[in-house]
């Protein structure tokens, strides 16, 4: 297992790197006139999915010698052996899997070309500045030596194809860094505009409940380990020279679009380098306040249920275990707000075009940030407000007797000035609190400008366009069972819109699309593999070529049907010490279409024979299982946005007793189901060798069932 696990970084982020820089251009411009066309009707975002643009060769990265953090640039910069603070130390110790990831992410550049189209930031705005006209977009995907005039016509690479390489190498190598999966993954989930855990998925599983501090804390902890990963002074430095260098490649596009315009006598100049800067400002905006923003609500959720367990401690006695316990954990968040508010910064000093404002802005610019940081003065203004209100109390007592003091009103607004402090020091930290009403996450918004443009189009067009994902039915159950399961399924999936802003206007939008595998002929054995081939015959269809997300399909097998119908099984695994009920509901199969399951199996052929059945089941397969109330949340966006793959989900669900994605995991969790899993190992495997002498056969597919992970 060792050896899989240790694969070279291009091994284990291959899939990332074919594909993040080849996808994020919407599907209505992969053809230039198609491009043209819907551009004269204001649809160019109709369809939100990508189309490929060929990119650098990955495979030469493992060439590359790692360089450790904060040295020499003389390969990929190495961001593991960070150890992080006293509580973020754990999210930096659990980097079990290595990969390389694009400081500034890749598939920035091709949103940046949607929005110069659109205009629309990150953050919701709309620039001032001057955008593309209708048919300069196809240019972006074509070399300036096909349609510009002398002399700006020498390049042979397209402006977003050269820009992509900026960022992902392999030539320079100062775009990319080594870090644990778990870091990346949360850090890609920001960049997007996700928060870590949805105010809703938090309470449905229970987070804020006392019994589940632990993880609630290091959900926490792990945004605050994300923002020391991209603070570190070698990987600042990486990132601007980063974007100067993409920068200077948007200078050289501006001056060959200028002149073009200017040989078709069309008036206006654009300033793609102003563009860019404003760009990537709202996307840090975007990131930095939803982490923020995030980090705070959940905080003051954490601290009414503790608030509430210390009003059932009846003494102040700091030596009793419970006040030793609700202590540590009240201290435990007024040193994730103290971090939040002085570590959930993304800098821009020295980036190209960008002019440091005289005054805070929150996350993005506070210029005198480490003296503040020197002279927080928390713990003497908090004596100072503790004294205040403590005289304030025995005054009132004097009139109203020992329950100005002594209730319980009184004892919380004691222990609660801790988070005043903090709240009366953020403005000098941070600056003014922006809008309490944040703008609708990235995603929705691209989704309802593509929706609204749509409506431009024919009625009778109109229908070949939309958000939708292909399910096929590959359980063999009756036809009743079959409608009534269907029916819980739509359910379900729609559960993801409580407290997401916009989400109801587009939910209606959100379509599945059904397939019975049981009338196409698919083999019983083999359902995936008929599927993905069935899949990958329509999606290019003119019927399904805009209706469908090009890059994942569902299936729900036997293992689904069971997680809808079977109440039992997830009520066995939810009463397991540690384990959180929400992570046990309905489930259904994820497939990669263009997973190449030849070269996988010819690739770990000899490490599989060697090691047992469950370590054969963490070998990823192209397809992964997720929670349904988390297919439109997580897994649409998240590939849409191109923020993640298929098989980075699958890396937070591989350690699940059900090898289920259930959103982003922490380590206090995952070691939970770490020894679950060992324990059940050992139970199989004892019972494999009793079928061997019993029933040699039976045992041999019960072995094959564990091994393709079908069998948990």
């Amino acid at each position: 297992m060792a050896s899989r696990l240790s694969r070279s970084l291009t091994q284990v982020n291959r899939h990332d790197f074919t594909r993040l820089s080849a996808r994020a251009i919407p599907r209505v411009a992969t053809v230039s006139a198609r491009a043209g066309l819907l551009a004269h009707r204001n649809t160019r975002n109709v369809a939100p999915w990508p189309c490929r643009v060929k990119q650098a060769n990955p495979a030469r990265y493992a060439h590359a010698e790692s360089a450790p953090s904060g040295g020499p640039e003389v390969g990929i910069l190495d961001a593991t052996g960070y150890k992080g603070s006293t509580i973020t130390e754990k999210h930096w110790a659990e980097q079990d899997v290595g990969v390389v990831d694009g400081l500034i992410e890749p598939q920035s550049v091709l949103h940046f070309v949607e929005f110069i189209t659109s205009g629309i930031l990150p953050n919701g705005k709309k620039t001032d500045l001057a955008l593309l006209n209708a048919d300069e977009f196809a240019l972006f995907m074509a070399p300036s030596s096909q349609w510009a005039p002398a002399p700006f016509n020498k390049d042979d690479l397209p402006i977003v194809q050269k820009a992509v390489q900026r960022i992902t190498g392999p030539v320079d190598l100062a775009g990319v860094c080594r870090i644990g999966h778990n870091i990346h993954f949360l850090k890609r989930r920001l960049w997007g505009g996700l928060a870590p855990v949805p105010a809703s998925r938090w309470r449905e599983k229970d987070l804020s409940n006392p019994k589940h501090f632990s993880i609630a804390h290091e959900h926490l902890t792990s945004v605050i380990a994300v923002f020391e990963y991209l603070n570190l002074p070698q990987i600042r430095a990486n990132m601007c020279t980063t974007f100067n260098k993409v920068s200077g490649d948007f200078c050289a596009m501006q001056e060959a679009l200028n002149a073009r315009r200017m040989t078709h006598g069309v008036s206006g100049e654009i300033d793609l380098t102003a563009l860019w800067e404003e760009f990537i400002r709202a996307q840090y905006e975007v990131m930095t306040s939803t982490a923020h923003s995030w980090v705070l609500a959940q905080v003051a959720e954490l601290r009414e249920r503790a608030l509430d367990s210390f009003n059932g401690i009846k003494t102040e006695d700091p030596n009793t275990p419970k006040m030793e316990l609700f202590t540590k954990r009240w201290t435990d968040l007024i040193n994730v707000t103290s971090m939040a508010d002085f570590n959930i910064w993304m800098s821009m000093d020295g980036y190209n075009g960008y002019h440091a404002p005289s005054e805070i802005v929150a996350g993005l610019h506070n210029p005198d940030l480490k003296n503040q940081d020197k002279n927080y003065g928390f713990s003497k203004l908090l004596m100072d407000r503790l004294k205040e209100c403590i005289e304030a109390q025995n005054e009132a007592a004097k009139v109203q007797g020992p329950s100005a003091t002594e209730s319980e009103a009184a004892r919380r607004e004691r222990i609660s000035i801790s988070s005043v402090v903090q709240d009366e020091l953020r403005e000098k930290i941070r600056g003014r609190t922006p809008s309490p009403q944040p703008p609708a996450q990235p995603w929705i918004q691209q989704l309802l400008r593509a929706q609204e443009a749509s409506l431009s189009l024919d009625p009778l067009e109109r229908e070949d366009y939309g958000f939708g994902l292909a399910v096929y039915r590959a359980a063999n159950v009756s036809d009743e069972k079959w409608e009534q399961l269907q029916r819980n399924v739509e359910a379900h999936f729609s559960t993801w819109v409580d407290g997401v802003q916009r989400a109801d206007e587009l939910k209606p939008s959100l379509k599945l699309h059904w397939f019975d595998g049981i009338e196409l002929g698919f083999d019983p054995i083999q359902p995936v593999h008929a599927a993905r081939k069935h899949y990958q015959e329509i999606r290019s269809s003119d019927e399904w070529s805009h209706k469908l997300a090009p890059s994942v399909f569902l299936l729900i097998d036997h293992m689904s049907v069971g997680s809808y119908t079977d109440e039992a099984i997830s009520a066995t695994f939810a009463k397991g010490e540690g384990f959180l009920e929400a992570d046990f509901q309905g489930q259904v199969l994820a497939v990669d279409p263009d997973f190449d399951e030849s070269a996988t199996a010819s690739e770990t052929a000899n490490e599989t024979a060697k090691e047992n059945a469950q370590e054969a089941s963490l070998t990823y397969k192209g397809r992964m299982r997720i929670l349904g109330n988390l297919v439109w949340s997580e897994l649409y966006p998240l590939l849409m946005l191109q923020s993640v793959g298929l098989e980075h989900l699958w890396l937070q669900a591989r350690d699940h007793p059900l090898k289920v994605y259930t959103g982003p995991t922490v380590p206090s969790q995952v070691e939970e189901w770490k020894q679950n899993n060992a324990v059940k190992t050992l139970m199989m495997d004892s019972f494999v060798e009793f079928l061997k002498k019993k029933d040699p056969s039976l045992a041999g597919k019960v072995d094959v069932m564990r091994k393709e992970g079908s069998l948990c």
